[in-house]
């Protein structure tokens, strides 16, 4: 996939979508943990054949585990299956998998030559283990288990889930983001508050074993007893450069291999070295103006139709510099497909003139100032919260709307929160946030989920609950007809074009500079997720090994 570079942006760096720069950074160590080698600690000396990889911050890479703190990690753990871009599931621990007729018997065949990084067989005793030892300890990842009521093991190499529900899209639901990684039984049974557990050991099956953790370093080696394809670099370093500039710089130098999340204007300003490529990875982010709908003015549905034309995606996809503007519900055309509703393209075009005939519909009036007024008779503002994550990316959103709602008579103003928690608390009390979605939750009806309410979900961010939305996310579970899920998906769509809980406004892409004369591969077929995606490093080629 070769890049076409816009011309005029004045874009910063991209939101890190699929946390490509802080969460899948650190997750290809070891899924997100880590341990700190002695201060006096040295480096092996680095192969020929050794990528390097820039990182802002090696210690944002000390998590207490992958079964705490996880998400799907690279490189040294992994999953049963793989979600590629194309929508399609690739083997990992399973070789292969079937489903009963009503979608909650799930059987996994295990790969039958797989060890972990110690020489101990993997087995499906590994698979138990995990989401029984995750649920038993209150686990922060069990959620992605939260479906399973049990697992059996017929034998080492067959794996059986019952759900308590049927559940057709089962496999979204433990290989896209955090997704399931397996954990070593041999490891984690001796280990009594897991809660608190640094781990240093770092046991898993994938294609990248953990060396070590020195002052400015991670350091990973090749597995060279990997059951599947083994890689052909020798090892990964990643290597803490925290400044922007500073990794183009060591990229020019040769010091490193590659440099994520370029802005347009220094992807073009590196497109003349002879010894630098440049491409692009499509839709890896997307942003939308969300709405709580239990918050005043946006309980009210008019409210929220009048403001779906007040998105000047237009304006917000130039700021980006990269990406187009999204005029679909929820689901990203590029990566659902066919599961997009056409009839629902185009819904929210951008028309101040509409909104403002849509707010007076609704009882909004202005006043002699310009400002406001709501059916409760006082002024009308937005307070929009942000947090510490992808905050830059939500600004340039917001930047937009503070123009545009202003002209409405909205004042917009923002209240930022460095503690995650608190944030998440803060969305729940305002009427408007700034949704930054990875974009493995817009690619299937299964992702349309999100805004229901139901048995083991019982909200959603948006507060939004509509009792037929809820039983068609119910059929949807119960199906496995292609067709019937389509329909189903189609009607959610419908219904999300009328109820406006959210509305899409950019899809944005990630833009990798790498040195040609070092390693070749990293714009694979179409372009995964992150340049540390386990199948774009076992997909490198050394241009010369000395």
């Amino acid at each position: 996939m070769k890049m076409t570079l816009p011309s005029g942006s004045h874009s910063t760096a991209l939101f890190c979508v699929l946390c490509v720069s802080a969460l899948l950074i650190f997750c290809a160590v070891s899924g997100c943990t880590s341990s700190t080698a002695p201060e006096n600690a040295t480096l092996t000396r680095v192969s020929a054949t050794d990528v390097i990889i820039p990182v802002e911050d090696t210690s944002s890479i000390t998590y207490t585990s992958s079964m705490q703190k996880g998400g799907t990690p690279t490189g040294i753990m992994e999953g049963l299956v793989v979600k590629n871009r194309n929508g399609k599931f690739d083997p990992a621990l399973a070789e292969s998998w079937n489903v009963s007729d009503d979608a909650r018997t799930w059987t996994f065949h295990l790969v039958k030559n797989a060890t972990w990084n110690d020489g101990v067989p993997f087995t499906c005793a590994d698979v138990k283990f995990t989401n029984d030892y995750m649920k038993k300890n209150n686990l922060t990842m069990g959620y992605v288990l939260k479906d399973v009521q049990s697992i059996d093991c017929p034998n080492d190499n067959t794996a059986v889930f019952h759900l308590k529900t049927s559940y057709s899209f089962f496999l979204d639901q433990i290989s896209r983001q955090p997704g399931l990684s397996i954990s070593p039984k041999h490891i984690w049974e001796n280990v009594t508050d897991p809660q608190h557990y640094q781990d240093s050991q770092f046991i898993g099956t994938g294609p990248f074993v953990y060396v070590q953790t020195a002052p400015g370093y991670v350091q990973l080696k090749r597995n060279d007893n990997y059951y599947g394809k083994v890689p052909e670099v020798t090892g990964i370093v990643l290597k803490t450069i925290s400044n922007a500039d500073s990794q183009v710089l060591a990229l020019k130098n040769g010091e490193i291999d590659v440099v994520t999340d370029l802005t347009p204007a220094v992807a073009q300003s590196l497109v003349g070295d002879k010894n630098i490529s440049v491409y692009s990875i499509n839709d890896t982010g997307a942003y939308e103006v969300a709405f709580n709908t239990a918050q005043y003015p946006a309980n009210i549905s008019a409210f929220r139709h009048a403001m779906s034309h007040a998105v000047d995606r237009e304006t917000i996809s130039s700021i980006f510099g990269t990406g187009r503007p999204t005029d679909t519900t929820f689901l990203i055309p590029s990566l659902a497909g066919d599961y997009v509703n056409p009839a629902d393209t185009g819904m929210y075009d951008y028309n101040l003139t509409k909104a403002q005939e849509m707010l007076v519909a609704a009882g909004f009036t202005k006043n002699s100032d310009g400002k406001l007024i709501g059916p409760d008779g006082k002024p009308v503002s937005v307070t929009i919260p942000l947090g510490s994550k992808g905050g830059s990316g939500n600004q340039k959103v917001i930047a937009v709307l503070k123009n545009d709602w202003g002209s409405l008579g909205i004042p917009v103003t923002t209240v930022s929160y460095d503690d995650q928690t608190q944030y998440r608390k803060a969305v729940n009390q305002y009427p408007v946030f700034i949704d930054a979605f990875p974009v493995t939750l817009h690619d299937d009806p299964d992702a349309l989920g999100n805004f229901a309410v139901t048995p083991l979900q019982e909200t959603n961010y948006y507060n939004y609950n509509n009792i037929e939305y809820n039983a068609l996310v119910a059929q949807l579970r119960n199906t496995t007809d292609p067709a019937e899920i389509m329909k189903i998906g189609y009607r959610m769509q419908d219904i999300l074009a009328q109820d406006v809980p959210t509305v899409p406004a950019v899809t944005t892409d990630t833009l990798v500079a790498y040195r040609n004369d070092r390693f070749t591969g990293w714009d694979v077929g179409p372009g995964f997720h992150s340049i540390t995606d386990p199948r774009v490093l076992e997909n490198l080629t050394p241009v010369q090994s000395t």
